[in-house]
């Protein structure tokens, strides 16, 4: 056991490894993490060495991921989000309130994350926050009293009073600013010319939101077969793109950090609007509880418009 646990890295250079390829810079990560740009660089160069490989590639003042080093950011993204996870779920906060939310984790990563300090604000520091990941085949099964709030697509038979919209439906096409260099003549035509380029999608059975086809069908489809490569969690998805293996779909009010952080940047000139909406529900637990109102209300405050 203590031979396996030899491999794991100090979490200091875990979270300087996670920052830097989020951001593709380490000024940017030393800034994030409150340290110095050498410090994130020792950081990296510590790693490097323990695992016997490059995780970067060095041109001048960018870098970008190699093979490896998106592998092994995708395995860090996953340890960090289940070690917080985790930690939010054992916190002690004598006498405070529990607030339990159920969501996938994508929604935990790309939705909740970004938003936890304001939502905590909202809720009062006295109440606990603690987020259950689940898949989406799971929600039935998450019914129980110990949740509050669940996210899904399914609102049915929720009374209107119970629940919000999280996320209106709006996509763009997205890449890394590599791939779009490289393709800038073939973007800049009508989609219908853009067959021969990579179409990242999700492999996971669809519960609702928007894909490809839907996209194509508003748009207009390319007119050779598009050459899918598919991806079976969304945050993977987003990071194939930021890695330049292909177009994603992005959702308003999920990819903000990348488009902030320049990883990511739009393939089309607009979001384009569909009649779906991702919703956010108090169950019957939450419908008696103040903390779980007060949250309700900040996600629909922060409805991305």
């Amino acid at each position: 056991m203590i031979k396996e646990r030899s491999w794991i890295p100090p979490t200091s250079a875990l979270l300087a490894f996670e920052s830097a390829a989020r951001h593709r810079n380490f000024s940017r990560a030393a800034e994030e993490l409150n340290t110095s740009q050498s410090a994130i660089s020792r950081h990296i160069a510590g790693l490097e060495g323990r695992l016997n490989t490059r995780l970067f590639e060095r041109h001048k003042r960018k870098i970008r991921l190699t093979e490896e080093g998106d592998h092994f950011f995708h395995a860090v993204v996953s340890g960090l989000e289940n070690i917080r996870a985790g930690a939010m779920a054992v916190a002690n906060a004598p006498g405070g309130e529990l607030l339990t939310i159920a969501c996938t984790h994508e929604v935990s990563h790309l939705f909740l994350l970004p938003r936890f300090e304001k939502l905590q604000s909202a809720v009062g520091e006295g109440t606990r926050i603690r987020v259950m990941t689940y898949e989406y085949d799971m929600l039935e099964a998450l019914e129980e009293p110990r949740v509050d709030v669940i996210f899904t697509y399914q609102a049915a038979g929720t009374e209107p009073q119970n629940r919000v919209v999280a996320l209106r439906e709006a996509v763009v096409p997205l890449c890394s600013p590599s791939f779009s260099r490289a393709n800038r003549a073939v973007l800049k035509q009508k989609v219908a010319e853009w067959g021969d380029l990579p179409f990242l999608r999700l492999t996971k059975p669809n519960q609702g939101w928007a894909t490809w086809d839907d996209w194509f069908a508003r748009v207009g489809a390319p007119t050779a077969p598009p050459s899918y490569v598919s991806v079976d969690n969304y945050v993977y998805l987003l990071e194939a793109a930021a890695a330049g293996r292909g177009l994603a779909l992005g959702w308003r009010g999920m990819i903000e950090r990348y488009l902030e952080a320049g990883s990511l940047v739009p393939a089309a000139a607009d979001f384009l609007e569909f009649d779906r909406q991702f919703y956010a529900l108090l169950t019957q637990r939450g419908r008696n509880r103040p903390a779980a109102r007060a949250g309700l209300d900040f996600l629909a405050e922060t409805t991305p418009e």
